[in-house]
């Protein structure tokens, strides 16, 4: 059975999502009769691009879930492309520059990680751990943890929730979230390097044996969640104005929990980019709400932690794809 073949049976069996579409919808509606304000347009333009930020990371961790790793650098190198952008900036590097840095730093850190990863076989959860606490402590001797520089004029206008492009009433860095994640999802589904992740994921003895590179596909996957996580911490510096070691805290969490609502299995092999954008856009919703309801942040994460518990306890009802190929 060659990769076309076998990504095509995993493709016809993912289902375009009804169960998330079903969950954007009730969240929206209980948001709507329960906090003020929810359903405004000021509201909806907000959360789109506090969505655009998270899907544009949670998109480079779908990458890492489908050849079944995890990637738990990202919130440390959102943050480190975070402060770069700034200090860069407020040490007069030109826009291009700083952004060819920036993510050269993230793509980087992707490819040590998948490398060392399938180089030597060592768990992705345990070498992204440490690769990121390694860019943590390197950002905080760079800049002698001391918060410098600024974001640029356009960047804060990019990432503006009053913004629009064009004729549409949003911001463009939701055009640029949305635009990458259909280019994503054409690269999975139509070209070879996207099938050899499926293959990869589902049972790496049969990709091997297929002549598929364990090394090669996981390195790219890697590389590419932590070029997206740059990106994401990059367009970040608009949105606060400046550098901040922390801001990207807050996805270590949040962009597995919309890979896993969005109903990409854990398991590696089964899933898409568009599961990912409902995964994000529902989490972006229900973390919104749970904000009007005045929930503390431990009572926000104890209730998101739930409905992954429940999201995932789903998996053990499938059939192991490896079964079914």
């Amino acid at each position: 059975m060659n990769l076309s073949a076998v990504t095509g049976r995993l493709n016809g069996r993912m289902t375009s999502g009804p169960a998330q579409l079903l969950t954007i919808g009730a969240i929206f509606l209980v948001g709507h009769t329960q906090v003020v304000g929810y359903s405004g347009l000021t509201s909806i333009r907000a959360m789109a691009v506090l969505a655009a930020f998270l899907g544009i990371a949670a998109m480079g961790q779908t990458l890492v879930v489908l050849v079944g790793g995890i990637d738990l650098s990202v919130p440390a190198v959102i943050g480190a492309a975070n402060v770069m952008a700034a200090k860069l900036t407020g040490e007069g590097y030109s826009s291009p520059t700083m952004i060819a840095l920036v993510l050269a730093s993230g793509f980087t850190v992707g490819v040590v990680n998948g490398y060392v990863t399938s180089r030597w076989q060592v768990p992705a959860l345990i070498v992204t751990l440490a690769t990121g606490s390694v860019v943590g402590g390197a950002v905080l001797l760079w800049t002698n943890a001391t918060l410098t520089g600024r974001a640029p004029a356009w960047l804060t206008e990019f990432t503006s929730s009053s913004a629009t492009t064009g004729p549409l009433p949003v911001a463009p860095v939701v055009v640029l979230w949305l635009l990458l994640a259909l280019v994503a999802e054409f690269v999975l589904r139509r070209t070879r390097a996207g099938r050899k992740l499926y293959v990869r994921g589902v049972n790496q003895n049969a990709a091997r044996l297929m002549l598929v590179s364990d090394r090669a596909v996981t390195t790219l996957a890697f590389g590419c969640s932590g070029l997206l996580a740059a990106l994401s911490g990059l367009l970040l510096t608009g949105f606060t104005g400046s550098g901040l070691f922390d801001i990207g805290a807050p996805y270590l969490f949040s962009a597995i929990a919309a890979v896993v609502v969005g109903g990409n299995s854990l398991l590696g092999g089964r899933g898409n980019m568009l599961r990912c954008v409902l995964g994000v856009i529902a989490l972006t919703e229900l973390t919104t709400l749970l904000v009007g309801f005045s929930l503390s942040a431990a009572a926000q994460q104890a209730a998101l932690g739930a409905v992954i518990v429940l999201v995932v306890a789903g998996y053990g009802r499938e059939q192991p794809l490896g079964s079914q190929i």
